[in-house]
């Protein structure tokens, strides 16, 4: 079984981009127009700006504060492979968690942010105990995914 969440990820760099080229189009009009147009639906090109500008910065921020991963998942063979890395602007370390189906453990899921961010933690057994390895966030993915990604490392416990 594998989950991949490319198209997630293809959205979020896209709304990112699209902001992004939003805000440059939009403050080189306020930079070439001058006073040619004051105001544009009550508002001046400055504040468009300032606006356009905030949401993108407050996009950027929301990410980071959510910890939207890539997420690669699979259980073929006899590994059970997490692959993840942050979507964020601010970190692009690329992770990898594989652990052997015969010392797989558990898992544990973790909400945060008023239920809207969520972890799993996954635990494998080394010498009679739980060792547990660090949290990934799994808030990119949709309820289908988590559910299916739950049920399949359930099957290994």
């Amino acid at each position: 079984m594998i989950i991949d969440i490319q198209r997630t990820v293809i959205k979020t760099q896209l709304r990112r981009f699209l902001t992004l080229i939003g805000f440059i189009v939009l403050a080189t009009l306020v930079i070439l127009s001058g006073n040619f147009i004051e105001k544009f639906l009550g508002l001046s090109n400055f504040q468009w700006v300032l606006i356009v500008g905030g949401i993108y910065l407050l996009t950027i921020i929301l990410e980071a504060f959510l910890e939207l991963n890539y997420i690669y998942f699979s259980d073929e063979d006899n590994l059970i492979i997490l692959r993840y890395f942050s979507m964020s602007v601010f970190n692009q370390r690329k992770n990898s968690i594989e652990i052997p189906k015969s010392v797989y453990s558990r898992y544990e899921l973790k909400k945060s942010l008023f239920g809207v961010k969520t972890k799993i933690i996954l635990y494998q057994r080394l010498k009679d105990k739980d060792v547990k390895y660090r949290g990934v966030s799994i808030t990119g993915l949709n309820k289908n995914e988590i559910k299916v990604l739950t049920k399949t490392l359930d099957r290994y416990k």
